[in-house]
């Protein structure tokens, strides 16, 4: 039987009391995540969006262009529309949820948001839930420009006019990566090959992670990581490039219809493989 495919929404009218979080010389309002972490003993795949969103303090966590959620959150809305059909218990996790009010415009706000996003991560990771972080990425940066769009630019593995050529690629971090991790990757990029069905649509892969896992240091996945349900990160596609292909995020959602439906179809059959 179908348990639940909670979204942030519903979380709110469950979490009716506020906790008073104490951080610096501030006093944040958090949420009272104690019901989601409960949740977590029932979930099958939880869904990451990271970033804080457009208009919230941006630590350089907005994302590409400072505006990624615009993006990431139509296309959690609609893998998980999917996950739910296969029969699979979701749920759908942003950092501004952890936060009375949901808006994060101070240093001492941001901490405690994601210090509470931490502890639902460490439940997840506890009950063995499958932890998927859907990202779109920076596209090219030129030379001599500061990558501000994206961190860890290296031109060594890049063209040569670019300090970066953002894509598909699907990310683990090595210091967090459990035995179900890696086989998980690996069905995803060699078996499924869900990265070459978001190339059919038209997006580029990342130069060099056509056929393989880039590792890179993440918050969220050294903590994700370990789960004995797997975890990874996937950037969808370069979102500049994904812009100028399709227009608006509604369209490019509606545009990785069918890859999604693929790793949906890998996702639940992962999960079955677990039971």
């Amino acid at each position: 039987m179908q348990l639940i495919g909670l979204k942030p929404s519903i979380f709110a009218i469950l979490a009716l009391s506020l906790l008073q979080a104490c951080t610096g010389n501030s006093r944040v309002a958090t949420a009272d995540i104690r019901p989601v972490v409960k949740l977590m003993e029932r979930i099958d795949v939880l869904l990451v969006s990271d970033h804080t969103l457009p208009g919230h303090l941006n630590l350089s966590t907005g994302g590409a262009n400072g505006e990624e959620r615009l993006f990431i959150d139509p296309t959690l809305d609609s893998l998980n529309s999917k996950l739910l059909g296969r029969g699979l218990n979701t749920y759908i996790l942003n950092v501004e949820d952890m936060i009375a009010g949901k808006d994060i415009q101070d240093k001492d706000t941001f901490d405690a948001a994601y210090k509470q996003y931490d502890r639902v991560l460490e439940a997840a990771v506890k009950h063995g839930v499958t932890i998927v972080s859907i990202h779109y990425d920076a596209d090219k940066v030129p030379a001599g420009d500061s990558g501000k769009n994206k961190a860890n630019a290296s031109a060594a593995e890049d063209e040569e006019e670019y300090s970066y050529v953002g894509g598909i690629q699907l990310i683990l971090d090595e210091r967090a990566t459990s035995d179900a991790t890696r086989i998980l990757a690996d069905q995803i990029i060699h078996q499924d090959k869900i990265l070459q069905a978001l190339n059919d649509v038209g997006f580029r892969i990342r130069p060099g992670y056509a056929d393989k896992v880039r590792f890179q240091d993440n918050m969220t996945l050294n903590i994700a990581g370990h789960s004995e349900g797997g975890a990874f990160l996937l950037e969808i596609a370069p979102q500049d490039q994904a812009v100028r292909l399709y227009g608006s995020p509604e369209k490019i959602v509606e545009a990785i219809e069918t890859p999604m439906g693929l790793l949906a179809d890998t996702l639940y059959g992962f999960r079955q493989g677990l039971r």
